[in-house]
């Protein structure tokens, strides 16, 4: 908790205050009253006694003070505050904001009969209302719930931190005495603005305080929490080193920012480790300073699992904004979706869009033709950033000096916030000697991202001798954060039960497939796992509870800084790390693990999409991959080409439809093969690979499932009144995923049709006797209850395609079964009409249930023709 208690006991002052970091507290100037040499002291709910605190920043005009105190007394294990302000209006959806203090009214008597009062704590909610309070600059927060019955009784709430979303936006000020539900906040961006107040933030805690949309966080991929990995290290929005170069390009940015339109997009595209990431970084702190009388922006970078997806909000935002899409090329429907909202209602703020990507020669043509038949901007600009753009002014040593320096001062701080362990022999020093950074200054004009891998190796090799040993700057990153998720796994996993090489495993598995939710994460981890003992006889499943405390583990070394179940091992770190693992499981990591059944076909496309992207570069890393799909081209193929057509440049896509040509062609030689799927394969590849190399951007029209569907061989066009497969074709048993509480509901209600019909023809039997013949009767229990069968297991068991007379046989089943209810009583009640229609309808809801439980329960056959790609994918 970030509440603490602020007393000036010389002065007679009390209030609360706020956690900005361990030992540092913002709260109010009127609650600390500091100078005249009184004493300002301050206490965590955790503490029983006040520490002294000493000033280091106050604004008597802005009403605010920043306290520092003895971090280790006060605020232990507490992390850097994230920094933020409501941007947008949207009356319907504005977020909960919470404080949390000691106001007058929660003090209470120790115990029953005790003289001694305690201070006890209150948390206030509400909403707030952006207009309310604006020309004084304030935050108008409407109370929810039971308030004091004297606005007296709110004194001690003074100086409590506002929250949105986790994220502080304001400190609170006062309580307005007209209205009884409104406390009046101070908008962090005045204090963010005052001389002085980031420079002393950013002395105490390593990193400048930067505002970021609260309201809009459920929307946005926001920066990762401090840790002391490499991850987090090389983050770019961690932004532990300045951006060096691209002066002119940031400058080009801004100017297109700052356009007429109301909404505009563009590309930005360049290598990996140039710095797309951390250019855009730039340009947001720029823009959301703001300069005299200009209107600051807001804005960062969208969430690819935003928590919710109602992208309206955007529309109402009173500041311009500023969204970057990263991974573009492998998020065009969010993009599409994103920009459909915007266009059909837009009434806040301009609203600029940044795709980031590797490359632009295939989706951003076919994406900006899209977006101007829907008239969303001009959509015409595409920024590029080479390799040479960051080096411009800067020498390769220069970089690597600086960096070292950045990355020591972070990682003090670190240490001194709680995070890593005493194993480390030797300190942080910036002046590391050079071990990996050796005769940089002769190295070639490489991205960026090199020398600060180098910089950051020969820091951490200095103060653990043990990575020192370590052949490759990148091995020693990868040391590094192997150190981590073992502390992080061994505060949550039994003693002794730590597998390095296992977490490494699940690591890379996690980076590869993702999950949305904790489904997907534990068929992530079940795949890992899976994949990683594979070979040694496993009889049984793993232990549920070991699988858990697993995926716990993953969740909390790599926490998902959007809506997504967790995040994952950054880039390049994470490239190097599959190459180790896909080295050390002899080249069979990548292809068992896009096999496995438990993946769900979006993780299946994020796995291919992963692989493709890093292997541009490590070429080795796309044989796996092509072997897989190879392997199980009616699920994999369409899918795989698909993901390299649209998501690679032209040359990288000719490349791997090649490798899949080849990995296709060899597994077609075993006596296993079905020779008409390949040959399907086969021409599909082929197709595909004509229209890339021509530059068509209609790849989509050939493959034609979506992404999100189980991928397979295209169904062909039935003929009308043809029911048998057309020649050629194979049948494929199908199984609908469908939840068990669906597949038993449906299940109970098809045996229960089975035992109405059965008892429907047994009474009927009963009671109609017909002369000395009535034992016929009896026939019609087993007759009616095989004909309902057979209509189940035929309507449920395949595709009948366009056969209008095959409707006959469920029809005659019903009336048969319907005539034989009315045996039951044959005196014709003067309710027959009813009866006409109840029976008919309750045996055909029946009927229709045991269909589709014979569905669920053996499958449906599906006919295919692997054909040629012209037959089955008319253009």
């Amino acid at each position: 908790m970030r509440t603490v208690e602020v007393s000036n006991q010389d002065k007679g002052s009390y209030g609360t205050g706020c956690l900005i970091a361990p030992g540092l507290v913002l709260t109010a100037h009127h609650v600390a009253l500091p100078g005249g040499g009184s004493v300002v002291a301050v206490r965590d709910t955790a503490s029983t006694g006040f520490t002294e605190a000493a000033v280091v920043w106050e604004s008597p005009e802005l009403d605010a003070v920043l306290l520092k105190a003895d971090r280790a007394l006060v605020g232990v294990g507490t992390g850097i505050v994230r920094w933020g302000e409501l941007v947008c209006d949207s009356p319907g959806q504005r977020p909960v904001c919470s404080m949390t203090g000691f106001p007058k009214a929660m003090r209470r008597r120790a115990l029953v009969r005790s003289e001694r009062y305690v201070d006890d704590l209150k948390t206030v909610e509400g909403a707030i209302a952006p207009h309310t309070g604006s020309r004084s600059k304030l935050y108008g927060l409407e109370v929810d719930g039971p308030v004091p019955t004297d606005v007296k009784n709110w004194q001690g709430l003074s100086g409590a931190g506002v929250f949105c979303n986790g994220v502080l936006i304001g400190l609170a000020r006062l309580v307005d005495r007209q209205w009884d539900r409104i406390i009046m906040v101070l908008p962090l961006s005045h204090l963010l603005a005052a001389d002085g107040f980031t420079r002393v933030v950013a002395a105490h805690t390593g990193m400048s305080p930067r505002l970021q949309p609260a309201d809009l966080r459920p929307l946005m991929d926001n920066a990762p929490d401090p840790r002391l990995s490499s991850t987090y290290l090389l983050d770019p929005r961690s932004q532990v080193t300045d951006l060096t170069g691209v002066g002119e390009l940031v400058e080009r940015i801004e100017q297109w920012c700052k356009g007429p339109d109301r909404i505009d997009v563009a590309a930005v595209t360049g290598l990996g480790g140039t710095g797309k990431s951390r250019l855009l970084t730039e340009v947001l702190d720029r823009l959301t300073t703001g300069t005299g009388s200009q209107r600051p922006w807001s804005g960062g970078f969208l969430a690819e699992h935003p928590t919710h997806t109602d992208y309206q909000v955007l529309a109402t935002a009173s500041y311009p904004l500023l969204l970057a899409v990263d991974l573009a090329e492998t998020r065009l429907p969010q993009i599409r979706d994103l920009m459909a909202v915007l266009t059909d209602s837009h009434d806040g703020a301009a609203v600029r869009v940044l795709l980031l990507a590797r490359g632009h020669d295939t989706w951003w043509p076919a994406l900006r033709r899209h977006l101007r038949t829907r008239n969303v901007g001009p959509a015409g600009h595409a920024f590029t950033l080479t390799p040479d753009d960051a080096l411009d002014g800067h020498s390769p040593e220069d970089i690597y000096v600086e960096a070292k320096v950045a990355f020591a001062r972070r990682i003090r701080l670190l240490q001194q916030a709680g995070h890593g362990d005493d194993t480390w022999p030797d300190s942080i020093v910036a002046d590391a000697p050079r071990l990996y950074g050796a005769g940089i200054e002769h190295a070639g004009r490489q991205p960026v991202i090199y020398h600060h891998i180098a910089a950051l190796a020969d820091v951490l090799a200095h103060a653990n001798p043990e990575f020192a040993l370590k052949d490759h700057p990148m091995e020693v990153l990868l040391a590094n954060e192997v150190e981590y998720v073992r502390r992080v796994a061994e505060a949550r996993l039994p003693d002794g039960t730590v597998d390095d090489k296992l977490l490494r495993t699940l690591v890379t598995a996690q980076f590869l497939a993702g999950a949305r939710t904790a489904q997907d994460g534990r068929a992530a981890v079940r795949a890992g796992f899976d994949v990683h003992h594979r070979g040694y006889g496993i009889t049984a499943p793993p232990d549920a509870r070991q699988l858990a405390a697993l995926d716990d583990v993953l969740t909390a070394a790599y926490p998902a800084t959007d809506g997504a179940h967790w995040g994952a091992v950054g880039e390049p770190l994470a490239a190097a790390w599959l190459a180790e693992v896909e080295t050390d499981s002899g080249e069979e990591f990548i292809e068992t693990f896009l096999q496995h059944d438990s993946l769900a076909p979006q993780q299946r496309h994020q796995t291919l999409s992963t692989v493709a992207r890093t292997a541009q570069d490590q070429p080795g890393l796309a044989a796996g991959a092509h072997r897989a799909v190879a392997a199980d081209p009616e699920r994999l193929l369409r899918l795989a080409v698909q993901t390299v057509t649209v998501e690679l440049a032209t040359d990288h896509a000719r490349q791997w439809l090649a490798g899949l040509q080849y990995a296709v062609a060899d597994r077609a030689t075993d006596p296993d093969a079905d020779p008409d799927t390949y040959q399907w394969a086969s021409s599909l590849i082929s197709e595909a690979q004509e229209r890339t190399a021509a530059g068509r951007d209609d790849v989509g029209e050939l493959i034609g499932a979506p992404v999100a569907q189980e991928p397979g061989p295209p169904e062909p066009s039935a003929e009308p009144g043809s029911t048998a497969p057309t020649p050629g074709s194979h049948l494929v048993l199908v199984k609908p995923q469908v939840g068990w509480l669906t597949r038993y509901v449906v299940g109970v209600l098809g045996l229960g049709h089975l035992t109405l019909v059965g008892a429907v023809a047994a009474a009927a039997a009963l009671k109609s006797g017909i002369g000395d013949d009535g034992w016929v009767l009896w026939l019609f229990v087993p007759m009616n209850v095989f004909m309902h069968l057979t209509v189940a297991s035929i309507f449920g068991g395949r595709q009948l395609g366009t056969v209008s007379f095959a409707w006959i046989v469920p029809l005659f089943a019903i009336g048969l079964t319907t005539l034989t209810a009315f045996m039951i009583d044959r005196t014709w009640p003067a309710d027959w009409p009813l009866q006409w229609v109840l029976w008919p309808t309750l045996f055909a809801f029946g009927l229709t249930a045991l269909t589709f439980a014979w569905r669920f329960e053996f499958g449906q056959l599906q006919n295919t023709r692997p054909s040629t790609v012209a037959e089955d994918l008319p253009e």
